[in-house]
């Protein structure tokens, strides 16, 4: 049947409900800070596919192209298309590390940028990490007609 409340039980929710409270905040937090950290590293991709983009069709080599050398990259004009393409987006000065720009043996460029994305409210919390270090890497390959 239906049991009896004792007396002393009254008012248990007025204890429990800070404490929901506080979880839900909690939580809250710790979602804002994983979507700061996912943003961060989208842009950091969308940074390092143009930077790629720029240095693959700008790196060209006219001389040895008009020559009849073929497509050839230089190395020169290909980083400073990059590090161009990278200054525009504004990150220059925010990147952990200098861009690494490769030009591979197929004739494609690869870029790879790191930076530091700050948490938001992680920084709150005792005992855990201010920012979180995301890498993006990215690709372009040229295709003659």
């Amino acid at each position: 049947m239906l049991k009896r409340r004792c007396g002393n039980e009254r008012g248990s929710v007025l204890i429990l409900m800070p404490c929901a409270v506080l979880i839900v905040i909690i939580l809250g937090a710790i979602a804002v800070d994983l979507a700061a950290v996912r943003l961060g590293q989208r842009d950091l991709q969308a940074a390092a596919t143009d930077a790629a983009n720029d240095a693959v069709t700008a790196g060209l080599d006219e001389w040895a192209f008009r020559i009849g050398a073929g497509y050839r990259l230089d190395p020169v004009l290909v980083n400073n298309a990059a590090v161009r393409a990278i200054g525009a987006k504004g990150l220059l000065g925010v990147l952990d590390a200098a861009p690494e720009v490769t030009i591979n043996f197929d004739g494609s460029v690869s870029v790879r940028l790191r930076q530091r994305v700050p948490h938001i409210f992680g920084k709150a919390i005792p005992g855990t990490a201010n920012d979180t270090l995301v890498n993006a890497i990215a690709t372009a390959h040229v295709r003659q007609r």
